[in-house]
């Protein structure tokens, strides 16, 4: 079973570590990633379109199956965000990425409309 830590809406963390599928309850959040991952022969930044890789999430996801969207997932309890990003791509994707070629690109806090949400970071790399 995978467990995420519960953090408040500034990014405190609460003390509480809960299964990741649990329910959330009004006020609590949790952390999440994703990479944006633009192939190593795309155009250099304002040099033209570049090619990215995008994975198909599976028929049997709970939310969104079939559509097409980027690598990440939840953050697990006690991991960091960089580590989160980087087990992510290997677990969907089997590319391997090192540390040093994550680039946070930004954070943004989810709000939904039950009163819960998400720290969303979303990292960039360069990759295949």
């Amino acid at each position: 079973m995978e467990y995420i830590d519960i953090f408040t809406r500034d990014g405190q963390y609460t003390g509480v570590t809960r299964p990741k599928h649990d329910p959330k309850k009004r006020g609590e959040y949790y952390r999440h990633v994703l990479v944006i991952m633009k192939t190593t022969d795309s155009p250099a930044p304002g040099e033209g379109e570049g090619l990215y890789i995008v994975q198909q999430r599976s028929l049997k996801a709970r939310f969104y199956p079939g559509m097409w969207d980027m690598t990440g997932g939840a953050v697990m309890a006690g991991e960091l965000q960089e580590a989160a990003a980087i087990r992510e791509v290997k677990e969907e994707l089997d590319i391997t990425i090192l540390p040093e070629e994550l680039k946070l690109g930004f954070e943004r806090i989810v709000d939904w409309d039950d009163g819960t949400g998400l720290l969303l970071s979303v990292f960039s790399t360069i990759k295949v």
